[in-house]
């Protein structure tokens, strides 16, 4: 067995007619860093696998990112443009209008088929939408333990989910955690998004 074919949240095989997984092209020492980190901060080593599956889904269909540099460095200038606490997604896609996209590895909650997200970071994303004029996105993957579920991704466009009747009733912000709930009803599988703003890779 080895770690190309292995989901490390379910301890189930891939099939072994598909190609290796995202996992066998990161560096061995980045693993063990990964793994290690698996046992004591688990939420952060499946927000890191979840970067490794999305880069990989990506590339395998034709979608062209590039990281975002979130250094205070790097977000200095729009800051300053904005005059108040702003946020970029963690990747821009080339080839779909320059869109930026939001990863997220979230604990899926079944007795509401949704995700929660900070409201706080939802407003900085809008804030940063309103000055470089490029929609965010947000991409939602499911997580297991230290992994990530694998088919689990779904996205959602920030305009589209301020814009659901449900948000402007009041209906999915909850003042306890201030927090955002994303119904799944509200997503879609996969790039579909992508594909419905005009990109030119698959879904």
């Amino acid at each position: 067995m080895t770690e190309s074919n292995f989901y490390p949240h379910t301890g189930a095989h891939a099939p072994a007619h598909t190609n290796p997984g995202p996992e066998a092209r990161v560096p061995l020492v980045e693993r063990v860093r990964v793994w290690f980190q698996s046992l004591f901060q688990p939420a952060l080593a499946a927000g890191t696998r979840a970067e490794w599956h999305f880069s990989w889904l990506a590339e395998q269909k034709g979608w062209i990112l590039e990281r975002v540099d979130q250094t205070r460095a790097g977000m200095s200038r729009y800051r300053a443009a904005a005059g108040r606490s702003v946020k970029r997604g963690d990747y821009i896609c080339r080839n779909c209008g320059n869109a930026e996209i939001e990863l997220k590895c979230k604990t899926l909650y079944h007795d509401h088929d949704c995700y929660f997200i900070e409201y706080r970071e939802i407003m900085r994303l809008q804030e940063m939408q309103r000055i470089t004029g490029a929609p965010v996105v947000f991409a939602l993957m499911e997580r297991a333990g230290s992994g990530v579920r694998p088919g689990s991704l779904r996205m959602v466009k920030l305009d589209f989910l301020l814009d659901t009747h449900d948000y402007r009733a009041g209906r999915l912000y909850v003042p306890s955690t201030k927090c955002v709930r994303v119904p799944l009803k509200y997503t879609r599988p996969g790039f579909e998004v992508l594909r419905i703003m005009g990109g030119t890779g698959q879904a």
